[in-house]
């Protein structure tokens, strides 16, 4: 016979059960039963669904709801698609949930002034600020084409490089939004050629009646997006360039097997992740890249036979509530270098060793580093401008930071003829910078050393 109390405890949990009653904790999780977005004028709802981490009837643990919340913010803002954006839950009850995604879409048509120098930085530019080396023109891009993520940009270019062109990219052609499109095309002229480098500054030739360089360009780009943080691309890229005479008698290397003409096709793929919380100012999160080169097909010019790697890896840590930390590593291995008008290294305005912003540093390996300890000296604030009467516009986002960084760089040459004496040799920089962030993807530095 079982005791009373253990006889009365079995009633107790049966009657509990039949009722409906549950004796154990408050549910930890949550079930999402639906979105609600609002304020997509133009942009297609699957545009926006595509970039959430969860899908409707998901099981989300409680814990873990503001980080996913947070995560769906930091995708749609990185689609470039929107100026503000909000990700609410709203409780059906204590298992059940909506989110609501608010949105303030871009102003998405850009007819916009071209006035850029031509030249690796602004600082290079700045010592005889010679005009002659600025392009004038015209960009239209049609952002957000048919409300589908789409991008149409039309080129009209005069000054020290003439150029025209167009750029089409599609970056959904299937119904599962994994696989897209780009196309491109672009004719260009000059009559000022850099043909070499000595003592790591650019050598230059210029002829004001002819064209010594002219260049066609065009590729057509197939990607792969199978999850939302993962992206593979891959690109059949047509190079025709030709130099005048004058260009291949300062230098017999600028193009392959000493000629005044090269045309050839190139291949590249590269594959990336990218999960930071905002591709335009970085605060959190990480991101790398790995890309292979490959110049020279044998199709066309079979001289031509160049093959290099690079990689980028980049990592972003909140330290408190207002410090922030950053570390880049970037590096180039070859295996076999291409003529001069294919050579890179430091230098160039994506890889600068801040310090060194006068000089260039070709080679056929490279490794860069940069670290950065940033303060908010202002947090992101918006500030309403009653002055200005479009939507799109009249509310600013700022945010200023001020921190101090320290750059590192190695370039590897076995070609170094014209004595450019920071080859092989490390490099150092640092300083303090101040940052200025605004929406529309500006950010203004100002950096000092």
């Amino acid at each position: 016979m079982l005791p009373q109390v253990v006889k009365f405890s079995l009633v107790f949990f049966f009657l509990l059960q039949l009722c409906g009653v549950s004796y154990s904790q408050e549910n930890t999780y949550v079930i999402l039963k639906e979105f609600k977005i609002i304020g997509n004028k133009t942009t297609k709802e699957n545009i926006i669904v595509r970039e959430m981490p969860f899908r409707i009837n998901d099981t989300i643990d409680k814990a873990d709801l503001n980080e996913a919340l947070e995560r769906t913010k930091s995708n749609l803002f990185n689609t470039s698609l929107f100026n503000f954006v909000t990700v609410e839950p709203v409780y059906f009850d204590s298992s059940n949930i909506s989110i609501y995604i608010t949105v303030e879409e871009r102003w998405y048509w850009w007819p916009i002034p071209i006035f850029d120098i031509e030249e690796n930085n602004f600082n290079t530019w700045w010592l005889d600020k010679d005009f002659d080396k600025v392009n004038y023109g015209l960009f239209l891009s049609k952002e957000n084409f048919r409300g589908r993520k789409e991008t149409f940009m039309l080129l009209l270019q005069g000054g020290y490089t003439e150029k025209m062109g167009f750029k089409y990219i599609i970056p959904y052609i299937n119904k599962k939004k994994t696989n897209g499109l780009n196309i491109k095309f672009t004719y260009s002229r000059n009559h000022e050629v850099n043909y070499a480098t000595t003592n790591n500054v650019r050598d230059y030739y210029r002829s004001e009646n002819e064209y010594v360089k002219k260049e066609i360009n065009s590729y057509i780009g197939y990607e792969i997006r199978p999850k939302l943080y993962n992206k593979h691309i891959f690109y059949i890229e047509y190079t025709d360039v030709e130099i005048a005479d004058s260009i291949e008698f300062f230098n017999t290397d600028y193009l392959s097997g000493g000629k005044n003409s090269m045309q050839f096709f190139s291949f590249n793929y590269t594959v990336k992740r990218d999960k930071r919380n905002n591709k335009n100012y970085p605060t959190k999160g990480y991101y790398y890249d790995l890309d292979l080169y490959k110049d020279g097909l044998g199709l066309l010019d079979s001289k031509l036979n160049s093959l290099y790697l690079t990689s980028h890896a980049k990592k972003f840590w909140q330290l408190t509530d207002r410090f922030y930390f950053s570390a880049s590593m970037k590096g180039k291995v070859t295996s076999k270098e291409g003529p001069y008008f294919l050579y890179n290294g430091l230098g160039y305005r994506s890889n600068i060793v801040r310090g060194y912003e006068l000089y260039v540093m070709n080679g056929e390996h490279y490794g860069m580093m940069k670290t950065q300890l940033r303060y908010a000296l202002l947090k992101e604030k918006v500030f309403n401008v009653r002055a200005i009467p479009a939507k799109k516009f009249n509310k600013i986002p700022m945010a200023i930071y001020m921190g101090a960084f320290f750059d590192a760089g190695y370039v590897d040459s076995k070609i170094n003829n014209r004595n450019n004496f920071l080859v092989n040799s490390t490099l150092y920089g640092g300083g303090f910078s101040m940052d200025f962030v605004s929406y529309y993807d500006l950010v203004l530095r100002v950096d000092t050393r």
